[in-house]
């Protein structure tokens, strides 16, 4: 599952949003995040997070906030990551939270259903039509 749903009043949490970790297959069929989707059902909001720039944050390991020319915004406020965009989004992700995402994140590229595998070995040594 590469959904996450965090429920306001559990905790210290404010609102509720729900994270959806979005991943593609290499040429090497391994998967490769790339997006994390952030999403306020209360207001009906989504914004998407490139995952290279994310993944830092939720670590911890960047202090200065990211803001890129579509209004998306990034700021640590003690261990809280602060995410806003130009349309009225804002959500704050706790430490806790972080952390929850991480592992998700790193379940999510590991695991891989076994229907998928399977479809993608048979695809992978099928020969081309040229090589029959």
């Amino acid at each position: 599952m590469n959904k996450l749903r965090f429920r306001r009043g559990f905790k210290h949490w404010e609102c509720t949003y729900d994270v959806e970790i979005d991943f593609e297959y290499t040429a090497d069929l391994e998967k490769k995040i790339t997006d994390i989707i952030f999403y306020q059902p209360q207001n009906n909001q989504k914004t998407r997070v490139p995952w290279d720039i994310l993944r830092k944050y939720l670590e911890g390991s960047v202090s200065r906030p990211y803001i890129n020319e579509s209004g998306l915004k990034l700021e640590m406020i003690g261990e809280d990551l602060h995410i806003s965009n130009s349309r009225f989004f804002h959500i704050t992700v706790h430490e806790d939270q972080r952390k929850a995402i991480c592992i998700a994140a790193k379940n999510v590229k590991e695991n891989i259903s076994s229907s998928v595998e399977r479809i993608l070995q048979e695809s992978a040594s099928i020969p081309s039509p040229s090589r029959r």
